[in-house]
């Protein structure tokens, strides 16, 4: 017996992929700069697209939409792996390039992002009944981790004049694209951390295509201090004899564990 209309259970939408970038401090240029600004945010992701070999995917990109101080679009999730493998390296280098003719003019004038991508259920909206241009809960959840702690204290722990681009990872992004094995992008370069903003609470991974500052002294992550001190409980636990000599803040801090279970990676500053 066929159901009635008012039986039928409702449509999963199309999985579609989607990345959002957004400037950093964009509110506290001048008007003239923010006109400037929000013109160059997507032509900058559009170069970076071109020079990844995915001018294609920018060209035919699903519902475009600018934030007012950023830039979104979508795209078939197949290109994921491309995205995440090569579009960011190559962001980071053209924001690079634009920092150095912005520096020509003002320095005051600065940009730098923040980019999200993420996957999941989602359509274009009806312009008839709402102002957005895409729905679903992975739309939502990528504004929310965009705006998040731990990719915004990225940009503010390193040096402004070389670290451009922050990247914020989702939990399904790592999953599918990271841990699977499709990017070359190694898992081993993102860093994970807990988020909690709005209502959403779970884990994402930091990347930085070019980290620098107290990035390179303390990590990146937000949780230097707690790495820290769990090394230091491990050892002790042991029956090692840890010591922690700290010089002041930019001398870094050097540790001596007697005995530690798992591994010790060291980075240059």
């Amino acid at each position: 017996m066929t159901a009635a209309p008012d039986d039928r259970l409702a449509e999963l939408p199309p999985y579609r992929a989607l990345l959002v970038v957004d400037a950093k401090s964009f509110g506290s240029n001048s008007d003239a700069a923010q006109n400037e600004l929000a013109a160059l945010i997507p032509d900058a992701v559009a170069q970076a697209f071109e020079r990844a070999g995915l001018k294609e995917v920018w060209d035919h990109a699903l519902f475009p939409h600018g934030t007012g101080d950023g830039f979104g679009i979508g795209f078939d999730p197949r290109y994921l792996p491309a995205v995440v493998s090569k579009v960011f390296d190559q962001l980071e280098a053209v924001l690079a390039e634009r920092d150095a003719r912005l520096r020509a003019t003002s320095r005051h004038v600065r940009l730098r992002m923040r980019a999200s991508p993420n996957v999941g259920p989602m359509r274009a909206a009806d312009p008839a009944v709402s102002s957005a241009v895409a729905v679903g809960s992975a739309v939502i959840t990528t504004h929310r981790l965009l705006d998040s702690v731990p990719v915004r204290q990225v940009l503010s722990a390193s040096d402004p004049d070389q670290t451009f681009l922050a990247v914020v990872l989702s939990q399904r992004i790592f999953d599918d694209v990271l841990a699977a094995g499709y990017a070359t992008l190694p898992k081993t370069r993102v860093v994970p951390t807990n988020v909690e903003v709005k209502e959403y609470r779970g884990s994402v991974y930091l990347y930085v295509p070019n980290p620098s500052g107290d990035l390179l002294r303390r990590g990146i992550g937000g949780d230097y201090e707690e790495k820290l001190a769990s090394a230091t409980h491990v050892a002790e636990e042991a029956g090692g004899t840890t010591n922690v000599i700290s010089g002041g803040v930019h001398a870094g801090t050097a540790i001596q564990i007697g005995r530690m279970h798992g591994n010790v990676h060291r980075t240059e500053a």
